[in-house]
């Protein structure tokens, strides 16, 4: 194994190098590696499957929805890298939607963003619907936005929290009167004519009748919606709504929020509460290893 990494304190003594010895890999380097490695069974591929070509094509999108993709994470405003990594995240997670000779299903997705699980579920002859909303991540202040302020950050209020307010989104959306009609993949989204239902995820009830969709799935957004003290009401609703299986992709717990006082202990019960649900007709049937924690829960109706 010619690559290896030099663990040794900065005390221990150089030792001499034998000739032809490579040079130690830093160790951001090596974590760097070992994280791709990790990220690869989320991101692909697994099979080598014939994407169709149509899928790939660039986003075609006027002067506004240019000027919308600088503001937003530039990985995520090239279709054919969106649609490459929602495929494999389908043949992994919801490969049902994938299957021949079934039925079109009734999907929903919250949390669309730039829509290529949509995307790729259309694409096998499913009906599909997206939803959105702003980004509330980063506290809205007098002078610009600061890291951390629960009162404007949607990660830590309560659900149906009326006291939250902004008048603007984390890209400068502006909002006004608590309703909001754009949203930052808005343009993304509308090239590619996906119908969205724009509401935000952390007040309930949701705007659909009980059992409308056959699939519900929501990757890396329900921390978005509220405190974790309160996710398991917003899995709750996500049953109301469903006929079939809801599938959950976390995110890890976020740096600035983990070293708030029982944010923590609050996701880490979440998790062991997702990994045994079992309530309003759902169970629990398979749990997904990412960045090695269970941060992914597919629930089955039973």
């Amino acid at each position: 194994m010619k690559d290896f990494v030099d663990f040794s304190p900065e005390t221990t003594p150089p030792q001499a190098k034998k000739p032809g010895q490579p040079e130690p890999i830093p160790f951001k380097v090596h974590r760097k590696r070992m994280r791709d490695l990790l990220l690869q069974a989320d991101i692909g591929p697994t099979l080598d499957d014939d994407i169709p070509e149509s899928l790939l094509t660039d986003y075609e999108l006027d002067e506004d929805g240019l000027a919308r993709n600088e503001k937003l994470q530039q990985k995520y405003i090239k279709r054919a890298r969106n649609i490459k990594r929602s495929w494999h995240r389908t043949r992994i997670y919801m490969p049902e939607l994938m299957a021949k000779n079934v039925k079109p299903m009734d999907v929903l997705e919250l949390s669309t963003a730039h829509g290529g699980m949509l995307e790729v579920a259309r694409h096998f002859g499913h009906n599909v619907m997206g939803t959105d909303y702003p980004n509330f991540i980063f506290s809205q202040g007098k002078s610009g936005y600061k890291r951390l302020g629960k009162e404007t950050e949607a990660p830590m209020r309560a659900l149906n929290d009326d006291t939250f307010s902004r008048t603007t989104d984390d890209y400068g959306i502006e909002i006004s009167d608590n309703v909001q009609y754009d949203w930052p993949y808005r343009y993304i989204c509308e090239s590619v004519d996906l119908p969205m239902n724009v509401f935000d995820g952390g007040k309930t009830p949701y705007p659909f009748d009980d059992k409308s969709y056959d699939v519900l799935m929501c990757f890396q957004a329900i921390e978005h919606y509220c405190h974790p003290d309160h996710w398991m009401d917003i899995v709750d609703e996500m049953c109301r709504i469903t006929r079939k299986s809801v599938f959950i992709l976390l995110n890890q717990a976020h740096p600035k929020y983990k070293i708030q006082p029982g944010y923590l202990a609050s996701f880490e019960k979440a998790r062991r509460e997702l990994a045994e649900y079992n309530a309003n007709g759902f169970t629990c049937m398979a749990t997904f290893l990412r960045d090695r924690e269970v941060l992914g829960f597919k629930l089955i109706a039973t």
